[in-house]
């Protein structure tokens, strides 16, 4: 049944940009934020109805206020980007922070592809996305499967550590449709020159990299694949 769902999404977004969408698996770290996080609110609830709801305010309100209010923090500090829902796919990383958007690293943008105390890290500029191999790990794969077609020369993966990766590449996380990155206000590889006009670009179907009609190269500059 799985493979005829992954089979009915391909055939949705058939012609369509696409990424997979993975969302972390729970660890005992999480377990124990979650119990903090849901103490603190019951405490939280027990403070109000002490206080304001009891016919006679009970001493013990104020303790249920302050324990409460802590255990939330501590639950909120304990929280992790590591654990954000991962997107990858034809336009690129992108990790959902909380926004209206999530923040997105395009493939082009990518300057290496590393794999950091067993997490996958997407670096761009001041831009981090991190993948934890330990509960990310189909995220991960992804990441390394995809860089690897799209961008190899910036992947900096041991070639022993990256077969154990893909083990996880399968057809995990939920398929959606992606918008293609806008092109209008975007530099030209070739000549530095604005594209004002999206007919006036090319892009680079394997990493997204855009070229003026006048000055599009044989192959890409920034992953060499062929742009006839």
């Amino acid at each position: 049944m799985a493979h005829d769902s992954h089979e009915a999404h391909a055939k949705d977004h058939a012609g369509k940009l696409t990424e997979r969408r993975f969302t972390a698996e729970p660890t005992g770290r999480a377990n124990f934020q979650a119990l903090i996080g849901g103490l603190g609110a019951a405490a939280l609830g027990a403070g109000t109805f002490a206080t304001w709801m009891h016919d006679v305010p009970m001493p013990i309100g104020p303790y249920l206020f302050g324990g409460g209010t802590l255990a939330v923090v501590i639950a909120s500090v304990m929280g992790s980007s590591d654990g954000m829902p991962i997107r990858v796919g034809d336009v690129g990383v992108a990790v959902e922070r909380g926004g209206g958007q999530p923040e997105r690293i395009a493939w082009y943008e990518v300057e290496s592809v590393l794999l950091e105390d067993n997490r996958i890290v997407v670096k761009a500029g001041s831009k981090r996305i991190v993948a934890p191999a330990s509960h990310h790990g189909a995220a991960a794969a992804w990441i390394v499967k995809e860089a690897q077609q799209r961008i190899p020369a910036r992947v900096s993966v041991p070639a022993d550590r990256i077969g154990e990766l893909m083990r996880g590449a399968d057809e995990h996380g939920t398929v959606l449709a992606v918008e293609a990155l806008q092109v209008a206000g975007r530099r030209c590889k070739a000549s530095n020159a604005i594209i004002s006009f999206e007919r006036d670009a090319r892009i680079c179907k394997r990493c997204g990299e855009v070229y003026d009609k006048k000055h599009v190269p044989e192959k890409c500059l920034t992953c060499e694949a062929p742009m006839t």
